[in-house]
């Protein structure tokens, strides 16, 4: 009679009768389960870097569409200016003529009599009697004409040149959003625009630091305020809005148009945090318009 022998698998601890003893045995079965489990781990791998390969992916689209949209901006703005600069080279090349010598015309002199038919103000009627009368040149000449230029001339010798009427002043602050921003803002006219970004600041910092932005010369400067989303993050609508009316007043000492930017959502920070944005976007509404600030509501971007 055959003899056989009881061998017991390595994996699963089964036993089965063959006919010599082998000490590295393994089932039909748990061959089959390391095979597949070969295979998932293989299938993991793959699905691992096929998503990887998909951020990316995403991520160079984001990267390449916001790129375009700079390049396109960069490119109006040149066209802008190329245009600017043909039409200020046009104006040049008519009205200027470098190298060669202007012939000079020689203008018969002719004598204008000059007349104003308006007299000084006085009291009663003799203020009205010559404003008719055009045609008496003799009798106006002892008149003392008093016209835009005598009476807005010094009249201790001082200089008579009006300075040139100053653009208005823009200035935005507000926290670290408005990083990267200086650039686009800034460049249509760099004297006269400030971004002003204070990252991790909160409304009492821009209350404290708004006054050093403002300076003594500008008139009626157009003040744009982003701020309150670190705020969002541990303080309640109550605090808020206190530390709004406080800014609020602050920014009433100055002669400025003030416009408040709504509160743009945080990715990632739970419903909690986006509840409180929209919260504090509503009450930002209603308070600027009963206080006569502008608002500018961005939505749940």
């Amino acid at each position: 009679a055959e003899r056989s022998a009881v061998v017991t698998c390595t994996g699963c601890a089964m036993f089965v009768f063959l006919p010599q003893d082998r000490s590295d045995f393994v089932c039909t079965k748990c061959k089959l389960i390391s095979i597949l489990e070969e295979k998932i781990q293989g299938l993991e791998k793959r699905v691992s870097t096929l998503r990887s390969i998909k951020e990316n992916e995403e991520f160079l689209d984001r990267r390449q569409d916001r790129l375009q949209r700079a390049q396109c901006s960069e490119d109006s703005e040149q066209a802008t200016q190329r245009g600017q600069k043909a039409s200020e080279d046009n104006w040049r090349h008519v009205t200027s003529r470098r190298g060669k010598s202007m012939r000079q015309v020689h203008v018969p002199e002719t004598h204008i009599q000059m007349s104003n038919r308006f007299h000084v103000l006085s009291t009663g009627t003799s203020a009205e009697s010559g404003v008719n009368d055009t045609s008496e040149g003799t009798e106006q000449k002892d008149t003392p004409l008093i016209g835009r230029h005598e009476m807005h001339s010094p009249r201790d010798g001082g200089s008579t040149t009006t300075t040139p009427k100053r653009r208005r002043r823009v200035v935005v602050v507000g926290d670290s959003l408005l990083r990267g921003t200086e650039s686009s803002i800034c460049r249509p006219d760099r004297e006269n625009r400030e971004v002003c970004c204070l990252p991790g600041a909160r409304i009492h910092d821009v209350t404290e630091r708004l006054p050093r932005r403002i300076k003594p010369s500008d008139r009626y400067p157009f003040l744009l305020l982003h701020v309150s989303t670190n705020d969002t993050a541990k303080n309640d609508l109550e605090r808020i809005t206190a530390e709004y009316v406080a800014l609020g007043r602050r920014i009433k000492e100055f002669e400025a148009q003030v416009v408040f930017s709504s509160i743009l959502p945080v990715a990632g920070k739970g419903r909690g945090r986006d509840y409180r944005i929209v919260e504090v976007n509503e009450w930002l509404r209603r308070w600027c318009r009963r206080e006569g600030f502008g608002f500018f509501d961005h939505g749940m971007v």
